[in-house]
């Protein structure tokens, strides 16, 4: 009889916990922030190198060239860029991501030369814009925390150099390549903040002055080439 009751008992507290404490346990449950199924808007910013080792021949040149009399006394000086990005990135199934961003890179150099008794300075200021095609994955290493990696092509136009003073160029846009990788940090479902390490494979050829058809003679290809490390912001839509 004592088993009988202890049998009843025990089928009465399974079938109790069937009806109301498994949901409670499932809807309880905690759903990782750091998983598929997600897009997120990212602002980007970024700070590197920047190849422009062979543009800076063209800038040797110009000083002699634009500025009679003129005997250059030092090389360019800036070989570091900014950039700023804002894109979209999807989270796929199976640890797969794509994203699509516009963004911009900006580098100033200077150098110095002298005539006569007088020293001569010359500024330069590059930029280009770009959109960059990337897809590659990502892995939640726990809930709050994952790294990712991407590779694609990345479409540049209005790739453009302003002189101080001096002439303006501006350069044919073309296709470059891209390779990230870095890790987010979820402060909360919908906002993270990452850094993320890119290189740019980007250059600009056939130089020309700015307005004109007038191919620059010689070597003016403007090289965007370099890495940077870049600071994310995500906000997450879905």
């Amino acid at each position: 009889m004592v088993r009988c009751k202890v049998i009843v008992g025990f089928l009465a507290a399974f079938l109790l916990y069937g009806a109301f404490g498994a949901p409670a346990a499932a809807q309880g449950a905690k759903v990782p922030w750091a998983r598929e199924h997600r897009l997120a808007v990212s602002l980007n910013f970024g700070l590197g190198s920047i190849s422009l080792s062979r543009y800076h021949e063209g800038i040797d040149s110009n000083l002699v060239s634009f500025q009679p009399g003129v005997t250059k006394t030092s090389d360019g000086k800036s070989n570091f860029q900014i950039n700023t990005e804002i894109s979209f990135r999807y989270y796929f199934p199976y640890h797969l991501l794509a994203e699509v961003g516009i963004g911009a890179i900006y580098n100033w150099a200077s150098l110095e030369g002298k005539a006569g008794a007088f020293v001569a300075s010359a500024g330069n200021h590059t930029m280009v814009m770009e959109v960059p095609l990337l897809i590659g994955g990502y892995y939640p290493l726990i809930d709050r925390i994952y790294v990712h990696g991407a590779i694609g092509p990345s479409f540049f136009f209005m790739s453009k150099s302003w002189w101080d003073p001096g002439p303006d160029f501006e350069a044919d846009g073309g296709v470059g390549m891209h390779i990230s990788g870095g890790a987010d940090f979820m402060l909360g479902e919908n906002f993270a903040l990452g850094l993320e390490l890119r290189y740019r494979m980007l250059k600009a050829k056939q130089a020309k002055y700015k307005g004109t058809n007038v191919v620059v003679p010689g070597d003016y290809d403007f090289d965007y080439s370099g890495i940077s490390v870049i600071f994310n912001i995500r906000l997450f839509a879905i």
